[in-house]
């Protein structure tokens, strides 16, 4: 029997999918995370758009912009919605099950974003009507929407949009009573992966903990509910398409997390084996070729470079949980596909940002030492090749040191003039993506560097 979560998404669903087919999309708020997918922005839509239906008393689907057919690139984000009792064939609404074309335009104008604070292009585009009436993030506030956004929840420095998310039910008075188990589930799992588990001097701020001090009961009701309940340090491996309902002969996956440490949630043994299988998950991706390695986490960006203002150009980041000495040598097609790659998006500019584990120095924890790398790929264009890889290399943000190809068992195999690269090792493994961005940008565009985007 469906929960009371994949009910309602099944059903939130299809009416949106007969509405937007017979010309009433107009009358839905469409919530959606941003276009990289990660599990922040699949649970933080799918929550938001409960608490506006349920609290709010509007007409709301969550949307993902990952097309249907790269949901398997993110083992973590099914494992999620496996614990949550989620279908993602038959639950999740993707941006390519959704009618539309670039000249029809999208067939909702009223949208709700979480996990980014700009509305994109393909939203927009011939559809005048488009407005924003809701924003919930945790990255660089761009100061738009103000006259429209209700609520408007922009909160820098925040580990997860979960957690703010989560925060509109703390502060509703029905909150409590309207946070479905399996929902609080999902909002956790998202939670503890963007956190590191919560741990004390990481990305946690007091909103992550607070969201989580409220979450971690009801999640672990949700496990007492379960048919079957596995503890999750050793839950078995998802499928690719996981269902609530499990398949002949199998169980529903669910959690145990036992006696919860009030002082310390984060050293409660059954959040760390939570955290510990979401990683492993997530860093499972030695089946994945090139360009899946490239989709599977990727953000674009239009910028308006300094030299050149009269025109836009696209930029593309990918971060990657491979190091390039693992990932290299053994994919010979890297040079091709990341070509490809960059041809097909029209890029002028792709940043492949590496994080990862260095297995051969364990380190004091015996996972081995956290390590990041960052390749540039410039097509087309010398000036910006130099303005960008000068610039880098003198950012004390990243702590960039320049390397080799052949010292990752290669030689660079990109084409002559038209597509330059160069790699670094970087020192500074706490700048993630939200730190790179920006960066990148002030470069290009000669302005001051924001804080995050």
């Amino acid at each position: 029997m469906a929960g009371v979560l994949s009910t309602f998404l099944k059903d939130q669903k299809a009416a949106f999918l007969d509405a937007a087919k017979t010309g009433n999309g107009k009358e839905w708020i469409v919530v959606m995370g941003n276009e990289a997918g990660d599990l922040d922005s699949i649970a933080s839509a799918i929550a938001f758009a409960w608490y506006a239906s349920k609290l709010q008393g509007a007409t709301a689907v969550p949307l993902t912009q990952t097309p249907r057919a790269e949901l398997h690139l993110r083992a973590e984000n099914l494992h999620a919605l496996e614990l949550a009792h989620l279908n993602a064939d038959t639950d999740i609404l993707c941006i390519d099950d959704v009618p539309h074309t670039a000249d029809s335009g999208f067939p909702s104008s009223s949208f709700a974003l979480v996990d980014h604070n700009r509305l994109g292009s393909r939203f927009s585009h011939s559809n005048s009507d488009a407005r924003v009436v809701a924003v919930v993030d945790h990255h660089e506030d761009e100061g738009l929407y103000h006259d429209t956004a209700n609520p408007r929840l922009v909160a820098v420095p925040t580990g997860s949009c979960a957690s703010l998310v989560t925060q509109l039910f703390q502060d509703h008075p029905e909150g409590s009573n309207n946070l479905p188990p399996e929902l609080a589930t999902l909002l956790l799992c998202s939670i503890l992966i963007d956190t590191s588990g919560l741990k004390p001097g990481g990305k946690a701020e007091a909103a992550d903990n607070r969201a989580a001090r409220f979450l971690i009961p009801r999640a672990a009701a949700h496990g007492q509910q379960c048919d079957s309940t596995v503890q999750m340090s050793s839950v078995s491996p998802s499928n690719t398409n996981p269902g609530a309902e499990g398949g002949p002969g199998r169980a529903r996956v669910g959690l145990e997390i036992g006696a919860v440490n009030e002082n310390a949630p984060h050293e409660t043994p059954g959040i760390q084996g939570l955290h510990t299988t979401l990683q492993e998950k997530k860093a499972s991706v030695a089946h994945l070729g090139t360009l899946d390695l490239l989709k599977r986490d990727y953000k674009e960006y239009t910028m308006i470079p300094a030299q050149s203002p009269s025109r836009q150009i696209l930029v593309g980041l990918s971060s990657v949980p491979v190091g390039f000495a693992s990932w290299l040598p053994r994919h010979a097609d890297f040079w091709s596909e990341t070509e490809k790659f960059m041809v097909d998006r029209g890029l002028t500019v792709l940043g492949i940002l590496t994080s990862f584990r260095n297995t051969e120095k364990p380190g004091k924890s015996g996972k081995g030492k956290h390590r990041r790398e960052q390749m540039y790929v410039v097509r087309g264009d010398e000036d910006l090749t130099t303005q960008l890889f000068d610039a880098l290399e003198e950012a004390e943000e990243l702590q960039l040191k320049r390397k080799k190809f052949p010292e990752f068992g290669v030689h660079n195999g990109f084409k002559g003039s038209e597509f330059r690269a160069r790699v670094w090792a970087q020192k500074n493994v706490d700048a993630t993506r939200k730190a790179t961005a920006p960066l990148v940008k002030s470069i290009i565009e000669g302005r001051p560097k924001a804080s995050s985007l």
